[in-house]
């Protein structure tokens, strides 16, 4: 990923965590039923899909992703 795109991806992951009132850093394991299918939703919104080799659910993988993407440091 080039570096001006990091700025962006990090505000879009923490937009949508918090429009899903996910906490920065919360365990996947710890979500309610409505937050995970809020993530099904926007998973499936943006066309997102997880890996096929994949040992987890849609959701969990794009959890991990937004999270991944949240935290982001810039690269200087």
């Amino acid at each position: 990923m080039k570096a001006k795109h990091v700025a962006g991806f990090r505000l879009e992951a923490q937009a949508t965590l918090k429009n899903m009132n996910i906490a920065l850093g919360q365990d996947f394991h710890t979500l309610s039923l409505d937050q995970v299918d809020k993530l099904v939703a926007e998973a499936a919104r943006v066309g997102y899909r997880k890996p096929k080799n994949a040992n987890g659910s849609t959701a969990r993988y794009f959890h991990d992703r937004l999270q991944r993407h949240a935290t982001m440091k810039d690269k200087n």
